[in-house]
């Protein structure tokens, strides 16, 4: 039964990954409603965030762990917080969060509001008793892009503002941090170009980079 749980769970994300950069975010509600019929269940680690973590196979990644993927496409640091019943329900012991790029491509980014969320979403999952692993945001790149070079620019400059936050809040914390960014990069903070397939989301190449970063922190975890 748990088996299958999981499947159901992994498959949700892929249904949203096609939503925009700017998806509306699900009301407290309905996650209350969603965590609730979770309750009889439990799993170690969960991949918390974005499309980038709903379009990676972590069980693929990790056969050998207890893992469940709960990214939702067009996910933004507001979202995650609202929810955060559901890793409670799933009496998740080990989260690696990686969010905040749908953030960080829209015009009304705001360094304060970015830091206030995030400082309450990390701040939520501690409460929760939850081990977090913070990964930094990768940048985005113009090759290949589905998006004008003009916001794929106001991108990475919100990245390096929601990184050095998101370094700082991870430190303040007392978090383990993950600096993806550091490894798919350009120098000039664009991703590389073949860890992308549309600019923004990661190719086969990028996702294999990110499982081997985040390899030696789930092992650790089991």
């Amino acid at each position: 039964m748990k088996k299958m749980l999981l499947i159901a769970l992994a498959a949700v994300p892929i249904f949203f990954a096609s939503c925009s950069l700017d998806t509306e975010i699900y009301n407290d509600h309905l996650i209350a409603m969603w965590a609730q019929t979770l309750e009889p269940y439990s799993t170690d680690i969960a991949f918390y965030g974005d499309s980038r973590v709903a379009g990676a196979n972590w069980k693929e990644a990790y056969p050998d762990s207890d893992v469940v993927n709960l990214g939702i496409g067009g996910d933004v640091v507001e979202g995650t917080i609202q929810r955060l019943p559901l890793l409670q329900a799933l009496d998740v012991k080990y989260c690696f969060l990686a969010i905040g790029c749908n953030n960080c491509g829209k015009s009304s980014f705001s360094a304060t509001t970015f830091k206030n969320h995030y400082d309450q979403l990390l701040g939520g999952l501690a409460e929760l008793g939850i081990t977090v692993y913070v990964n930094t945001i990768a940048g985005v790149t113009t090759a290949n892009s589905s998006v004008d070079a003009a916001t794929i620019e106001m991108m990475n400059a919100n990245m390096v503002v929601a990184n050095a936050i998101i370094k700082d809040l991870a430190e303040s914390h007392g978090m383990a941090l993950i600096d993806i960014a550091a490894g798919m990069n350009n120098p000039d903070g664009t991703l590389k170009a073949d860890y992308s397939v549309d600019g923004i989301h990661f190719s086969a190449a990028g996702t294999q980079f990110w499982y081997d970063s985040l390899r030696p922190y789930v092992e650790a975890a089991l």
